[in-house]
C-alpha cells in the first residue's frame, strides 16, 4: 500500500518468442535471456564475455576472461543457460537514472554433480563502497535459499524499496566478489520500481514458468477459481461471522473494532478520521472532510480539486500532492488475530477502495523487528479490466531471511463488477492461517508464516494511477460505502499482544494531524 506502482499492461516483449510474449514491461530496465543465442557473446575460448540486455536499455552484462562464465546449450527446458562454477561473475552498469525500488526475478538451477560449496550464494548483488554489506539497506542482494545439492529450475524473486543507483554483479557479492554462485542462470528481469500488488508478480511468474517449464509452487496458499457456490450462507444472527453462524470458532465480540455506523459522525474514540502516519499516495492526499457517517454508513470519498496546493511531503521519488483528495479511517486500537467482517460497496471509479491492516513491532523474546501488512482487499471499481478483480495481498517488509519486501498475493475474479452491489467481506486471522471470505464463502487460504504482531485496521481510497488508472472526471466524486465493521476474538488464542510484542511508532503524529486540521479547520 505504501509504495509507488507502475501501470502493468501485458505487452509483447522485444526479443521474446511469440509463445512467451506476455510480460509486464513498464519499468523493465534489464532482461537477460540465455535462450536468445544472439544475445550471448563468446570469446575464442567459448566463455561468455557479454550477455546483451533485451529490455531496450542497453544494460549489457559483461565479464573479463578471468571470470567469464560458460555457455551451456540445451540445459533447461531444451534451452541454453549461463553456467557459474563458483569462480565467475558478470558485471552490470547502473541500470536506471530513475529508481523507486527494484523488483528482481531470476530463473536458476543446480544440476547433479555441479559444485555447491558455500551458503548464501549470490544471484545478484549491489552495494556501495561506503556500506559494502549488501544485506543491509539500501543495498540489494538476492541469494539462493538452498545451502547445496541439486536444485530444479525455479524462480527467485524479491522486492526492494531501495532507490540505490549503483552497478550490480550477477553470480557473486558485489563488493569483494565472494559468496559466488554455483549453478545455471537462464533469465534475469529487473524493474526500476517495487511491485506492490500481486498482479504483476503473478504475470512475471506465469511467463517464466511457462517459458522454462518450471513447476508451480503453491507457497501454502489457495485461491478460489470461478463463482461462489449456491446456496450462499444464510445469516441467522448479527452476533457471529456470516461464515460461522454455528460459532465453531468460539468467537466473542471485540468491541474496540465493532461499529454499526448508525450515528451522525465518526466515533473518534475508536477511529482516526485521517491517517496519522501518512499523508496519502501522491497525487492524492488524505483529508478528514472526505470521511463521513450518514445514512447508517461510513462513507469515504475520492474527489478532484484543482484548487489544492501543490506540495511535496516526502522525497522526490514519492511525487507531488495535487488535484486529488480522499478519505481514510484508521483504528485507534491495535489487534493481533481475530475475525473481522464488513458489509461494503466499493466506489464506482478507478480510485481504489481498500480495507487493510498494518503495524510495526518488536518481538520481545527474539528482538526481531516486524513491519507487516494484511490487505483484505484493494478494489478498482471502475478500473479498466479490473472491475471484476478482488485483489488480496500480504506484505512482510522486514522479517524474512532478507531485510527486503516480501509479497504474497491472490486475485479472485467475480461474476459481476464489485462496485455494482454490497457484499460481505471477511478476514479470519489466526496464528496458523489467514482466510479471506466473500458473502460467507472461503475464497483464499494462506499459511500464516510471519503475520504475527499488533496491527491497526484501515479503510481508505488512494490514487493508484499506475495500476488502476486515472479516474474519469465524470466519475468523481465517488464514494466507498461501509455499512458496518464487526470484530471477534477467540479467547483461547493468545490475544494479548503486549505480552509478546512491543509496538513501534507513536500514532499521535501531530505533524500530519495538524496539517489535516489546518486544511479543514471546521
Amino acid at each position: 500500500m505504501l509504495l509507488d506502482l507502475k501501470r502493468y499492461t501485458l505487452l509483447a516483449l522485444l526479443g521474446a518468442s511469440s509463445a512467451f510474449a506476455e510480460l509486464p514491461t513498464n519499468g523493465l530496465v534489464l532482461k537477460l535471456d540465455s535462450s536468445i543465442k544472439e544475445s550471448v557473446v563468446l570469446n575464442k575460448d567459448g566463455l561468455v564475455i557479454e550477455w546483451k540486455d533485451q529490455s531496450g536499455h542497453g544494460n549489457n552484462a559483461t565479464a573479463k576472461a578471468t571470470h567469464a562464465p560458460y555457455y551451456m546449450a540445451n540445459s533447461m527446458a531444451g534451452k541454453s543457460v549461463i553456467r557459474f562454477d563458483g569462480e565467475q561473475w558478470l558485471d552490470l552498469p547502473v541500470l536506471s537514472d530513475e529508481v523507486r525500488g527494484y523488483s528482481i526475478f531470476i530463473v536458476y538451477q543446480r544440476k547433479d554433480g555441479h559444485p555447491s560449496r558455500g551458503n548464501w550464494q549470490r544471484l545478484i548483488s549491489g552495494a556501495t563502497t561506503e556500506r559494502p554489506d549488501d544485506t543491509k539497506e539500501p543495498n540489494i542482494q538476492l541469494s539462493t535459499e538452498e545451502k547445496g545439492g541439486v536444485i530444479g529450475p525455479q524462480i527467485a524473486y524479491d522486492l526492494f524499496r531501495s532507490d540505490l543507483k549503483v552497478p550490480m554483479t550477477i553470480g557473486a557479492r558485489d563488493i569483494g566478489h565472494f559468496q559466488r554462485f554455483h549453478g545455471d542462470i537462464a533469465e534475469v528481469l529487473v524493474y526500476n520500481h517495487s511491485f506492490i500488488v500481486y498482479e504483476p508478480i503473478q504475470a512475471v511468474e506465469q511467463y517464466l514458468q511457462k517459458k522454462w517449464n518450471i513447476e508451480i509452487k503453491t507457497k501454502g496458499d489457495w485461491t478460489r477459481m470461478g463463482p461462489l457456490p449456491e446456496p450462499l450462507p444464510v445469516r441467522e444472527t448479527d452476533n457471529l461471522p456470516l461464515s460461522d453462524q454455528a460459532n465453531e470458532g468460539k468467537w466473542e465480540r471485540y468491541e474496540p473494532m465493532w461499529d454499526e455506523f448508525n450515528g451522525d459522525r465518526l466515533d473518534l474514540n475508536k477511529w482516526f478520521d485521517h491517517n496519522p502516519f501518512w499523508y496519502g499516495r501522491a497525487p492524492g492526499r488524505f483529508l478528514a472532510r472526505y470521511v463521513d457517517v450518514k445514512d447508517g454508513m461510513m462513507q469515504i470519498t475520492m474527489a478532484k480539486d484543482t484548487s489544492l496546493p501543490h506540495e511535496r511531503f516526502y522525497g522526490k521519488n514519492h511525487g507531488v500532492y495535487k488535484d486529488y483528495a480522499s478519505g481514510t479511517v484508521v483504528s485507534k486500537d491495535r489487534v493481533n488475530y481475530g475475525y473481522f467482517e464488513i458489509r461494503a460497496k466499493p466506489m464506482d471509479s478507478a480510485a481504489s477502495s481498500a480495507w487493510w491492516f498494518t503495524g510495526s513491532s518488536t518481538d520481545k523474546k527474539t528482538g526481531a523487528k516486524k513491519r507487516l501488512e494484511i490487505d483484505v482487499f484493494e478494489i478498482g471499481g471502475k478500473a479498466k479490466n479490473k472491475e471484476y478483480s478482488y485483489n488480496m495481498n500480504l506484505h512482510d517488509f522486514k522479517t524474512r531471511s532478507t531485510p527486503h519486501h516480501y509479497s504474497l498475493g491472490g486475485i479472485w475474479k467475480t461474476e459481476k463488477p464489485l462496485a455494482s452491489e454490497f457484499r460481505v467481506y471477511g478476514l479470519e486471522w489466526t496464528p496458523e492461517t489467514i482466510k479471506y471470505y466473500v458473502d460467507g464463502v472461503l475464497i483464499r487460504r494462506v499459511d500464516n508464516e510471519v503475520w504475527h504482531g499488533p496491527q491497526f485496521m484501515l479503510f481508505d481510497s488512494e490514487t493508484m494511477f499506475d495500476w488502476l488508472g486515472v479516474p474519469e472526471d465524470s466519475d468523481l466524486p465517488s464514494t466507498f460505502l461501509v455499512d458496518y465493521v464487526r470484530a471477534w476474538k477467540n479467547p483461547e488464542t493468545a490475544n494479548d499482544w503486549r505480552e509478546h510484542y512491543r509496538a513501534l511508532g507513536n500514532y499521535n503524529t501531530s505533524r500530519i494531524t495538524d496539517y489535516v486540521r489546518s486544511m479543514d479547520p471546521n
